[in-house]
C-alpha cells in the first residue's frame, strides 16, 4: 500500500466516523415542536391536557403560545400533577403559577393553552 493510499484510506475512515455525529451537535427538541414538523395551531379553544401530556409536549404547547421559559413551566406543571378536572383544576393550576412567580398575563396565557 502506498503512502497516498494510506492517507486516503485514513481520511475516508475519519469522515465515516465523524459524519454520524454531525447531526447530533447543538442539542435538540423533543415533543411535538420538532423543527419541520407540521404544527397544529394552539388557538380556537384547543387546549392541551396538563394531566395527560408529556413534559416536552407541554413545553411545545407553551412555546407555540409564546410563553417565556416554557421548559421551566412544563417541568413545574408535571411535577405537581395530578390536577382535578374542571374549575378546581383550573384554580389549582392558576394558584401554582402565581406561587411560582408568573405574572397575571402569563397565568392567563398558560391557562388558555392548558386544561386539567
Amino acid at each position: 500500500m502506498t503512502a497516498s493510499t494510506r492517507v486516503s484510506t485514513a481520511l475516508v475512515a475519519v469522515a465515516l466516523a465523524v459524519l454520524p455525529l454531525a447531526g447530533c451537535s447543538g442539542g435538540g427538541r423533543s415533543g411535538t415542536d420538532q423543527p419541520g414538523a407540521q404544527q397544529p395551531p394552539v388557538a380556537a379553544g384547543r387546549q392541551v391536557s396538563v394531566n395527560e401530556s408529556s413534559e416536552p409536549d407541554l413545553a411545545a404547547a407553551l412555546r407555540r403560545g409564546d410563553v417565556d421559559d416554557p421548559q421551566r413551566w412544563a417541568r413545574l406543571l408535571v411535577a405537581n400533577r395530578p390536577y382535578p378536572p374542571g374549575a378546581a383544576g383550573e384554580d389549582q393550576l392558576r394558584q401554582l403559577l402565581q406561587e411560582n412567580g408568573a405574572d397575571p398575563g402569563e397565568i392567563d396565557t398558560i391557562s388558555s393553552l392548558l386544561e386539567p
